[in-house]
């Protein structure tokens, strides 16, 4: 969780196209436990899911080719990655706690 005043920017990558990521944060937002509150950045070419190499070769063959590999990133701000976390499940996130301590690391 983000501290009061904290200034953190948060961005999620997809490499669906803009309109189909709105669609999906409003979808999210209308669940009850709040609104999508970060940018959604969209890359459906793959260039920044392949500049990291998060391309999950599980979807070689599907319709959605370029799919990445789940992952969280800390970057302070010099655009050095400081903490990083790729899972090959995208049933597994780092809790929040874990993502706190690398924030915390930065100062």
């Amino acid at each position: 969780m983000l501290k009061k005043g904290e200034k953190v920017k948060l961005y999620a990558l997809s490499v669906d196209s803009p309109d189909v990521s709105k669609t999906f944060a409003e979808k999210l937002g209308s669940d009850g436990k709040g609104a999508i509150d970060f940018q959604i950045l969209s890359d459906p070419d793959h260039k920044i899911i392949d500049a990291y190499g998060l391309r999950d070769p599980a979807y070689e063959k599907e319709k959605i080719y370029g799919v990445p590999h789940p992952a969280v990133y800390v970057i302070d701000k010099t655009g050095k990655v400081r903490w990083a976390r790729i899972e090959s499940d995208y049933r597994k996130r780092p809790a929040n706690s874990e993502i706190r301590v690398a924030l915390d690391s930065l100062k």
